[in-house]
């Protein structure tokens, strides 16, 4: 769309199946920030913003807020406990596996 927005189109697969998002990614580079947002999928409007800060010298941390759309009617708050704690710990797999993939390639890259 232009150099700070792009829509990115990926394919999942989940247990239900591959599932196939769409998603409107708006690049802040001035304060290490991105956000999200789903243009199609299972959880079409849902939004994530995503914000680099720096921790010390050789530190950093990601902050992450999240609004998951959900469609259908209203889960229960212990079925919303449960679903936070399955979505904290998916996301956090995905993360963890692309840190991994960012430190080799900056390995090979020495």
């Amino acid at each position: 769309m232009n150099e700070d927005t792009l829509i990115l189109t990926d394919t999942v697969s989940e247990e239900s199946g591959e599932v196939t998002k769409r998603r409107l990614v708006r690049l802040n580079p001035e304060r290490l920030a991105w956000t999200n947002t789903h243009l199609g999928g299972p959880n079409r409007h849902s939004q994530f913003w995503y914000q680099i800060v720096a921790v010390g010298r050789k530190r950093s941390r990601l902050d992450f807020t999240g609004l998951q759309v959900n469609y259908g009617r209203r889960p229960s708050a212990t079925r919303v406990d449960e679903m936070a704690r399955e979505l904290r710990r998916d996301d956090s797999k995905m993360w963890g596996l692309l840190a991994r993939a960012m430190s080799k390639d900056l390995l090979q890259s020495e």
